[in-house]
């Protein structure tokens, strides 16, 4: 990436001529427990169910190096139980994943106040695991890592 004592020129880098032929496939995140911070978090709706993404940044070297990628990252979707008025629920049997990571994370507390940006920054260990993929490319399987589970560091 560019550097901040130079600007970056993009009519010369889009008009750069290239030789080499790009990769076509990710390396996963390999299966395994390892310490993680969390980057980011996202609320999204998707059709009728709310969803908290987590963006979890792997902190292992060896993660790194196998990847290829500089700051390998994996990210963990929770399903919220919301109720009829857009409100989270906290009943028995309501939000257990999402009950599970603050519980990781020594934030999941009753009486102390909480919010979604308090997950940002929290380190924990990440349990990842691999689900196959055959509905992005038709007639490839695509190995994802997902988040499987996560426990307290």
């Amino acid at each position: 990436m560019a550097n901040e004592d130079t600007t970056f020129n993009v009519d010369a880098f889009q008009n750069a001529q290239f030789s080499d032929a790009n990769s076509t496939e990710y390396v996963p995140v390999p299966v395994g427990e390892f310490p993680a911070v969390i980057d980011k978090q996202a609320i999204r709706q998707a059709k009728q169910s709310i969803i908290l993404d987590v963006t979890w940044k792997i902190d292992s070297e060896e993660v790194a190096r196998e990847t290829g990628i500089e700051n390998p990252t994996v990210r963990q979707s929770i399903f919220l139980d919301v109720n009829e008025n857009g409100n989270l629920e906290f009943g028995k049997g309501k939000n257990v994943q999402l009950g599970r990571l603050r519980e990781a994370l020594g934030q999941n507390v009753a009486g102390q106040p909480w919010t979604f940006s308090h997950l940002v920054g929290q380190v924990a260990k990440v349990r990842i695991a691999h689900r196959a993929d055959t509905t992005s490319t038709p007639g490839n399987t695509i190995m994802r890592a997902e988040v499987a589970g996560v426990t307290k560091l």
